[in-house]
């Protein structure tokens, strides 16, 4: 079944072709099932949504629809399931969290991350192109800049950080293959093929930068924001985007 050469629109396919994410779709959802019980609350909304999009971008690669109307509605559907890890990973991840102090202003996430990410998702529906993903850039740079400016963050853990620079870098880079399309269409592997395996490189980041967020809620804001709260009473410049706070 995975071997047809051509989608329903007569767009050439080749062979390797979402060989990738059905594989990853094959892994991902049993462990996501066998661990379900201790998962943090925080970290579900995003590994849903990484799965949903690896079992549409399966779906959509690996089948040979017949339907122009059903594939189209699948690929936009695979769209949407980015939209929906950046939902997870930036407004409902952090707005789970316990502790406070780790959570950026609900004002601000649903001016930076919600309403981006809810025009961008207007723009899959309407079929708009590789623009649809700036919502997802609005929604990650203003969420990790709340972070690495925010007092509660230590000035010597870098995980946060690092996780999300190498993130948004194999996301980028899998972006701009798949806009350039550089090498265009080949028999077996392609610039299509390298995206995949891109942003699936990404989805494993993402998903154990959501698992590492509870350990960051628990062991280094409560910690670090009791310590800090001396020195932010005393400072006189404010976080980044406090003015989004609601008070």
């Amino acid at each position: 079944m995975p071997f047809h050469k051509e989608y329903a629109d007569g767009t050439p396919r080749p062979l390797l072709r979402g060989w990738l994410h059905g594989i990853s779709t094959c892994v991902a959802i049993p462990l996501l099932c066998n661990y379900w019980s201790i998962l943090p609350l925080p970290a579900i909304p995003g590994l849903l949504a990484i799965c949903f999009t690896l079992s549409m971008s399966s779906l959509v690669h690996l089948v040979p629809w017949k339907s122009t109307v059903l594939l189209e509605v699948l690929t936009r559907l695979d769209k949407s399931g980015i939209l929906a890890i950046c939902a997870g990973s930036f407004f409902g991840g952090p707005q789970l969290l316990e502790n406070i102090s780790c959570k950026p202003p609900l004002a601000m996430a649903i001016g930076t991350v919600a309403i981006p990410l809810s025009l961008s998702t207007l723009g899959v529906a309407c079929g708009m192109g590789p623009i649809i993903f700036v919502g997802c850039a609005v929604a990650f740079f203003s969420t990790t800049g709340w972070y690495i400016q925010h007092p509660a963050l230590p000035d010597d853990n870098y995980t946060f950080v690092i996780h999300s620079a190498v993130c948004i870098v194999l996301y980028g880079v899998g972006l701009s293959l798949y806009v350039s399309q550089i090498g265009g269409q080949t028999k077996y592997w392609g610039y299509h093929e390298w995206m995949h395996l891109l942003v699936t490189l990404s989805f494993i980041v993402n998903a154990r930068g959501l698992l590492l967020m509870t350990e960051y809620n628990d062991k280094i804001c409560m910690t670090s924001s009791i310590a800090n709260d001396d020195l932010n009473m005393q400072s006189v410049e404010k976080p980044w985007f406090s003015w989004w706070a609601l008070e």
